[in-house]
């Protein structure tokens, strides 16, 4: 009986809403976790698969148009904008809401469609732009085909990305966040068990099969909203009109963002080929704080943001934003300064593997070591753009945007063609322009508040800073103290207990001088502990009990 009263518990928690941030990041955070570590696992199955090859540097350029696109439309624009108007309609009127966003989504829809259209007949032009002209002209055929079957996968999330908006505009955390992890369980499944048949189209089958597992993760979630889509186009409502008044500073914004991901890859062929892996496997490392805690606490503050947004809740606002802001960079500084720290290891862990030899690990490692220092802005910069939006600010992170686009394209094309600099070159200038663009967003979104009292700001972060420095010595030392002198780290499972023990060494020292220089938001560790061993009561059960 008593297992079955934990079943339901456990039950009602997948389906029950999260309304505060620190539940819905906490949800978030451990499905991008997961997620995290899927994306690891399936960048070492390519590397296994296909090793530093050029059909695999073919693949992610192809993979950067349909990203691009859906990026543009869904995880910049609609996601962002959608949930703030859409979040202030259903106070007013439920059926209104739902209206808005069918005809939200039909405009969408179809304006992907065309697009898409367009990219399919042009994917062969496309190719070879992005190639600069260095692909021989079989690999520009063999991208062509390979973007045209990711664009079919691109729609089916573009669809799963829509149901995502309106669960997380009703506080559903838990189906949105596990729909991503769905979607990588999808293209393993293409390059564990279809490679060996269709070579490197094995993977675009599986973005395929992920997407559909995407969307079908989350429709049983939006029927409990009540929601139900209508084939209207009704271009006279108010709601669709805000929405397309604040999109296009948006469009711009996250076309910005994207395009300088896609000029990167396209400066890594001009160094080589297989520059555009060592760039795509440093960014999938350093990627994992920022998704594991960046992304998800911004994700998790903006509809709180949104609803603080009016007039008379701007000190509310500020309250949020600022400990949203600090329980950020308490998770997000630790995890930057091991992975610089600890980064030839962990990327022979993540990616070593036979056709990964040792010079393509060394030079993975110096991207990352670069991109590590950026993490930390990486994450706030989601927090802070999507403030401006919850502001129903969509113009202001653009012109920051395009600012800060113009002088890391223009650096790294005077360190990679004037200098002649290697491929660690683009995570530099990306690593600084990052934290101009984090320094402009604060600047620009105090004015628009009236000010932050910078004390409240500063003196938290110089806290966490500093104990993530002293942090980064207690992960050195013994890092190079048991490499020269305990262990043989050409085995993998003594650099697997080397990484294990300087990890441990060092968050403890973390933890040990946060709580010494009074750093308020190491009670934030003790809360996701709590948070943390509750889910695991739900889902605990007895083996007596089980046969009840």
């Amino acid at each position: 009986m008593k297992a079955i009263i934990r079943n339901n518990k456990f039950t009602s928690f997948l389906v029950e809403t999260q309304n505060s941030i620190l539940s819905a990041a906490f949800v978030l955070a451990v499905a991008s976790g997961i997620n995290a570590i899927l994306g690891l696992v399936k960048n070492r199955f390519f590397a296994r698969q296909f090793g530093v090859s050029q059909e695999l540097a073919v693949f992610y350029t192809a993979d950067k148009i349909p990203n691009l696109i859906y990026s543009i439309v869904i995880v910049g624009a609609i996601s962002t904008v959608f949930i703030p108007v859409f979040t202030e309609l259903l106070k007013k009127n439920k059926q209104k809401a739902f209206e808005t966003a069918s005809s939200i989504i039909n405009t969408t829809f179809v304006f992907f469609l065309v697009v898409s259209a367009i990219i399919y007949i042009y994917a062969g032009p496309l190719i070879d732009l992005l190639a600069l002209g260095k692909f021989p002209q079989q690999d520009v055929a063999l991208g062509a085909n390979l973007m045209r079957i990711m664009l079919i996968s691109q729609m089916l999330l573009v669809a799963g990305s829509l149901v995502t908006s309106i669960l997380q505009s009703f506080k559903y955390f838990i189906a949105p966040a596990v729909a991503p992890i769905a979607y990588n369980m999808g293209m393993l499944i293409g390059i564990i068990f279809l490679s060996d048949t269709y070579g490197i189209y094995g993977p675009a089958y599986g973005t395929i099969l992920g997407a559909a597992f995407h969307i079908l993760i989350q429709l049983p979630y939006i029927k409990r909203t009540g929601f139900v889509q209508t084939m209207s186009f009704n271009f006279k409502d108010k709601g669709l009109r805000e929405i397309s008044r604040l999109i296009p500073p948006r469009l711009v914004s996250v076309l910005i963002s994207n395009l300088l991901g896609t000029i990167n890859n396209s400066l890594a062929i001009l160094i080589s080929s297989s520059s555009v892996i060592f760039l795509k496997f440093a960014l999938q490392l350093q990627s994992f704080p920022i998704m594991l805690f960046g992304a998800s606490i911004a994700a998790a503050s903006l509809p709180t943001l949104a609803s603080e947004s009016g007039d008379d809740n701007l000190e509310k606002f500020k309250k949020t934003f600022i400990t949203s802001f600090h329980q950020m960079m308490y998770l997000v500084l630790p995890l930057s300064v091991i992975l610089l720290v600890l980064r030839i290891p962990v990327v022979r862990l993540v990616y070593g593997v036979s056709n990964f030899p040792w010079e393509a690990t060394v030079k993975t490692s110096y991207v990352l070591a670069f991109y590590s220092f950026s993490i930390f802005s990486q994450s706030a910069n989601y927090l802070i753009t999507r403030a401006f939006y919850a502001l129903k600010d969509t113009s202001t992170p653009v012109k920051i945007s395009a600012v800060t686009l113009v002088m890391n394209v223009a650096a790294s094309l005077f360190m990679v063609l004037g200098l002649k600099f290697g491929v660690w070159s683009v995570a530099f200038t990306f690593a600084v322009t990052s934290f101009l663009d984090m320094t402009l967003l604060m600047y620009f979104l105090g004015k628009k508040l009236g000010g932050f009292r910078i004390e409240t700001i500063v003196i938290p972060f110089i806290k966490i800073s500093y104990a993530s420095m002293l942090m980064g010595i207690g992960l050195y030392v013994p890092l190079k103290l048991l490499d020269r002198v305990v262990f043989d780290t050409s085995r993998t499972f003594n650099l697997l207990l080397l990484t294990g023990i300087a990890g441990t060494v060092g968050m403890s020292a973390y933890f040990y001088f946060t709580k010494i220089f009074k750093v308020a938001e190491i009670e934030l560790f003790y809360k996701i502990l709590r948070k943390l061993n509750i889910n695991l009561k739900l889902v605990r059960t007895e083996t007596p009990e089980t046969h009840v």
